[in-house]
């Protein structure tokens, strides 16, 4: 009786000082590996004992589907690793928010593929950010109700880079490929957004936004809103993207600033170096709803439509009456011929008071990268500079 007594205490005891010295593994740790053969076999668990500043690998051989999960800590890197991890809900979703919720701070997503959220309300969200910072790279997200939803946080800032967005929308017009709520600073770079279901391909209410080198291209056959909404106006740069917009598009105008009023304390909006493309057999290349301040300078505006709006400065841009000469628009390839009357004619806009450095420096490279801006002579009218045929 005494034997199995002692025996018993001392099993109690051994397995007490491995469960103490694994969780003090798990505090000390930086990386937390997720995967078949790893430390936790799904991102949820992970979540669960992540600490702050903590790095999440997250492998792609691993089945996540349906694995809601919740990141509370904060400056999380979280990384696919081993290929781009699926991440798809089953259903609608039990948070009724997103895929992923984050409520932590200062959050780096990086190298993953969201799909199929769903939710009761038809705003289901691959991403739902309620922290404050977010960074997303290298991500796909399709067929979502939406793709990132972010809410308001007057003390946040977005920036989503190199990633594609697609197909996302419950088809009502509420939901959208990117939905920023009014946040600090919003910054889309080097990205791909496309064939939204009747909202928006970028939807924003950031105070400030950055719109940098990506292609918002609808092709033949998208049925999207408008290209970029800045919703409630705010100082907006859009600068070196590339927006197309289709003849099956729910929309006929491409780009729309203040629809729902002015709420943000400076409301500016500079468009500069951009290829607009309409193949709608009408348009509205730009829509301004405020009184604020447009500045449109060096940027080419193919197809049939209207471009010029209210209060604002239009400078040295190609007209839709002029024929840019694209290498190829038929097949969405908008490089220039050598012989466009946008090659070496862009306006030197130094000279103007302009609060942010408009000169472009990279060119959108499909599909969601970059490259350096090569100016041989003079820089041309446009996103891209021409580089021979």
């Amino acid at each position: 009786m005494n034997t199995r007594k002692n025996s018993y205490l001392s099993s109690f005891f051994f397995v007490g000082i491995a469960n103490v010295l694994f969780l003090n593994m798990l505090v000390a740790a930086q990386v937390l590996e997720v995967g078949p053969g790893k430390m936790f076999v799904l991102p949820s668990i992970a979540a669960s004992f992540a600490q702050d500043g903590d790095t999440i690998e997250i492998d792609a051989q691993g089945f996540y589907d349906g694995d809601e999960v919740t990141w509370e800590a904060n400056n999380l890197t979280i990384r696919g690793v081993n290929g781009r991890p699926e991440i798809k809900g089953i259903g609608q979703l039990k948070n009724g928010k997103g895929l992923w919720l984050v409520k932590g701070n200062n959050t780096v997503i990086e190298n993953f593929e969201f799909s199929n959220a769903k939710a009761r309300d038809k705003n289901g969200a691959g991403i739902r950010q309620e922290g404050t910072g977010l960074e997303v790279r290298f991500c796909y997200f399709h067929d979502n109700e939406n793709g990132i939803l972010a809410g308001k946080n007057l003390s946040s800032e977005i920036i989503i880079q190199n990633s594609e967005f697609s197909s996302n929308g419950h088809g009502k017009g509420q939901t959208h490929n990117i939905y920023i709520g009014e946040v600090k600073s919003f910054t889309l770079q080097y990205s791909f957004s496309h064939h939204a279901i009747i909202g928006h391909n970028v939807k924003t209410r950031a105070l400030t936004n950055y719109i940098l080198y990506n292609a918002i291209i609808d092709g033949h056959d998208g049925r999207s809103s408008y290209a970029i909404d800045f919703s409630e106006a705010g100082l907006s740069y859009v600068l070196g993207n590339v927006i197309q917009q289709g003849p099956e598009t729910d929309n006929s105008t491409m780009l729309s600033f203040g629809a729902e009023g002015i709420n943000n304390p400076k409301s500016e909006l500079y468009i500069v170096n951009n290829t607009f493309v309409n193949d709608r057999h009408t348009g509205i290349f730009i829509k301004n709803y405020t009184d604020k301040k447009i500045f449109i300078a060096n940027n080419v505006f193919a197809g049939k439509g209207s471009v010029g709006v209210k209060k604002s400065e239009m400078l040295n841009n190609i007209l839709p009456d002029e024929d840019p000469l694209f290498v190829n628009r038929k097949n969405y390839v908008y490089l220039l011929k050598r012989k466009s009357p946008a090659v070496d004619k862009a306006q030197d806009l130094t000279p103007f008071d302009l609060p942010y450095k408009l000169l472009p420096e990279f060119e959108y490279v499909h599909k969601a990268s970059s490259k350096k801006r090569i100016v041989k002579n003079t820089l041309d009218i446009g996103a891209y500079e021409y580089q021979g045929d």
